[in-house]
């Protein structure tokens, strides 16, 4: 199961600073033997800049809260190969203006560099004044399992391919 920490910037005076040094850090935090590394930001349309991300803090509503994510698949049971597509993961799990009633803008960066666990750090902004932690640790477990699945699938040979993706798809289908 993926695990989905989750927690905000503390409101009031100083937020928005503390977004934004949480953005430079997920940019920018040192990898292993202190080696200095600086990490693409990514939304769900695309890679921005620190400048953009910073902008997004900037211009949130009066009243948003910023909250900061992580993402982490099990790296035993999801993430075995180390290569689950982790900004699909991370839409996946985003994907909640519908539950949440309300719309969502983060930023995040992919960390693979400093630990044998891959994860993903978020920086979030919402006029929500909580997320569905549930519905987010779901989604993002369901996103890995599912490309587990699809990547185990693609490595075997062509006939084992088939007979699994025929009962996969009707296991599907129940």
């Amino acid at each position: 199961m993926a695990v989905v920490v989750l927690n905000f910037c503390k409101k009031g005076k100083g937020e928005r600073a503390l977004a934004k040094a949480n953005v430079k850090y997920i940019e920018m935090r040192r990898g292993k033997d202190g080696a200095k590394i600086k990490r693409s930001l990514f939304t769900a349309t695309g890679q921005i800049s620190r400048q953009q991300a910073y902008e997004l803090i900037d211009q949130a509503e009066k009243g948003s809260t910023f909250f900061r994510i992580k993402i982490s698949p099990d790296p035993v049971k999801e993430d075995v190969h180390d290569d689950l597509l982790l900004k699909e993961i991370t839409a996946k799990t985003l994907d909640i203006e519908e539950v949440l009633g309300k719309s969502i803008s983060w930023v995040a960066a992919i960390h693979d560099d400093h630990t044998d666990k891959r994860h993903i750090h978020v920086m979030a902004v919402t006029k929500a004044r909580k997320l569905p932690a549930r519905d987010m640790i779901q989604a993002a477990t369901d996103a890995c399992l599912e490309q587990r699945k699809e990547l185990d699938l693609s490595r075997q040979p062509e006939e084992e391919r088939e007979s699994e993706g025929r009962i996969w798809q009707r296991e599907r289908l129940k």
